[in-house]
């Protein structure tokens, strides 16, 4: 039977890094795998995770962070009307 990790073990990992932080790697992993469907789904993937950016407290994520989530805001749309499937 697998033992749990211990919570304080994975605290400590995890203060390390903003909110902002955590939702770009899941934008990065999120756009690989879309990658090989669809280019209108990776353009929703896109504009959904500006929006997550955008909306996102201001007290958990930089204002870098936020001005990415407006470039994704208006990169999303852009990508889902060239795409052809």
């Amino acid at each position: 039977m697998l033992e749990f990790v211990p919570l304080g073990l994975l605290d400590d990992v995890i203060q390390s890094y903003n909110l902002g932080q955590v939702l770009v790697l899941a934008l990065v992993v999120s756009v690989l795998g879309s990658l090989a469907l669809s280019k209108k789904l990776l353009s929703i993937n896109v504009l959904m995770f500006g929006l997550l950016l955008m909306i996102a407290p201001s007290n958990l994520t930089p204002l870098p962070y936020k001005l990415l989530g407006i470039a994704l805001i208006v990169m999303g749309p852009v990508l889902y009307t060239t795409a052809r499937s």
